[in-house]
């Protein structure tokens, strides 16, 4: 008997909770109802809460269509960018993997070696050493650029489910203090209306506290969002970087290639024996 009286206290709990559910329910979407169709009255935030709110759905887009964009950059491949993705969801570490400049430079080292007695070949060696080396410099401008970049701006998008959530309560908080609002003006009585203040007064207080605490959390997402510049500057700097180096390499590679020992020697080669023939 005791113990059917704790189920049946348990039972009478739980309902009351799921029936307290369905009412909140119920009364927010009569309220999102009424607003849609101009027939009930809502509480607007103001204006400086409303520009907040504004920067900061602004520049979560913006930073995810950038990073995303870098990304491509970095990894045209798009299997090879799914796998990353895949890899860093369950924590591990990114693939590394050649560049395709790292796999010309391979290439045309194999193709090199392979034909290493005539000058064609030669020239694929030299090109080869500084094709791979243009290919490392690459490497290491997608690793900085991705440490110093993209992971920074992943991080900070990780974070934002908490700010969505604090948000998506305030908005159902605001629906329960106008929808409060809204039945007290239906009041018909004077002891009615007394009544359902009560509620009006509970969802106030509710609304006021979860209304700072998201401003709060806003305030704190729009201040280290204007501090994400200096990742765009690391950005920039490491282009520079990488551009100057493969640039470098570029001219000594061209310098070393027309400047080859073996250029020229097989055609006049073949000058000299077209003349012996004659």
């Amino acid at each position: 008997m005791k113990y059917e009286k704790i189920d049946r206290k348990a039972e009478g709990s739980a309902g009351k909770q799921f029936a307290h559910f369905v009412k909140v329910g119920y009364n927010r979407a009569r309220q999102v109802t009424g607003e849609k169709l101009g027939t009930a009255q809502r509480t607007d935030y103001d204006r400086e809460f409303q520009d907040l709110c504004n920067r900061v759905d602004k520049h979560s887009f913006w930073a995810s269509m950038l990073t995303s964009k870098v990304e491509l950059v970095l990894q045209p491949n798009p299997a090879y960018r799914f796998e990353d993705f895949v890899s860093e969801k369950i924590g591990n570490e990114r693939e590394i993997r050649h560049t395709y400049t790292e796999q010309l430079g391979i290439c045309m080292l194999n193709a090199g070696s392979d034909m290493s007695a005539s000058d064609y070949g030669q020239c694929l060696l030299i090109m080869g050493d500084y094709e791979n080396r243009i290919g490392e410099s690459e490497h290491r401008m997608i690793k900085s650029a991705f440490n110093k970049f993209v992971k920074p701006f992943m991080d900070a998008a990780s974070k934002e489910g908490a700010i969505n959530t604090e948000r998506r309560t305030l908005t159902a908080l605001r629906l329960d203090l106008d929808a409060a609002k809204n039945r007290v003006r239906a009041a018909k009585t004077a002891e009615e209306m007394k009544e359902l203040e009560h509620f009006v007064d509970e969802a106030q207080k509710k609304f006021d506290e979860q209304y700072e605490l998201t401003r709060e959390i806003l305030e704190e997402r729009d201040q280290k969002n204007a501090d994400m510049v200096v990742h765009l500057e690391d950005l920039s700097a490491v282009q520079v970087e990488y551009f100057k180096e493969a640039y470098d390499l570029a001219v000594e590679m061209q310098q070393k290639v027309m400047n080859r020992p073996t250029k020229g020697k097989e055609v006049r080669q073949r000058k000299v024996s077209s003349s012996d023939e004659e």
